[in-house]
């Protein structure tokens, strides 16, 4: 089992970490997703996709996962960056777009 992951072991059995390490996940919205995508990397999944068309206010510090940093910036690119700062070798793929039927992400 990887080290980074050893502790987990006392509620995921190795084989299913192994098997969420890549099971795709699709976070839309980096508010409250911005905590759910952190939780979810650090509890194992490595590949998680993120979309959101919005930046990161001011107003959004008290309740997202973002610091002063990242004011100004499209939430995806800052939390990406977080998540990466977290395991490097995770994949996170970004779409810095809200999800609609018109771009394809969502069902008709």
């Amino acid at each position: 089992m990887d080290l980074r992951y050893i502790r987990n072991n006392i509620h995921i059995k190795e084989e299913d970490q192994q098997r969420i390490k890549d099971f795709p996940v699709l976070i839309g919205g980096c508010g409250i997703g911005s905590y759910i995508a952190e939780c979810l990397l650090r509890m194992g999944f490595e590949n998680l996709t993120i979309a959101d068309g919005d930046v990161v206010e001011l107003t959004n510090l008290n309740r997202q996962n973002y610091t002063s940093k990242d004011i100004g910036l499209k939430k995806v690119f800052a939390l990406q960056e977080r998540l990466h700062s977290i395991n490097p070798q995770a994949k996170i793929t970004v779409f810095s777009e809200f999800i609609n039927k018109d771009n394809h992400m969502c069902p008709k």
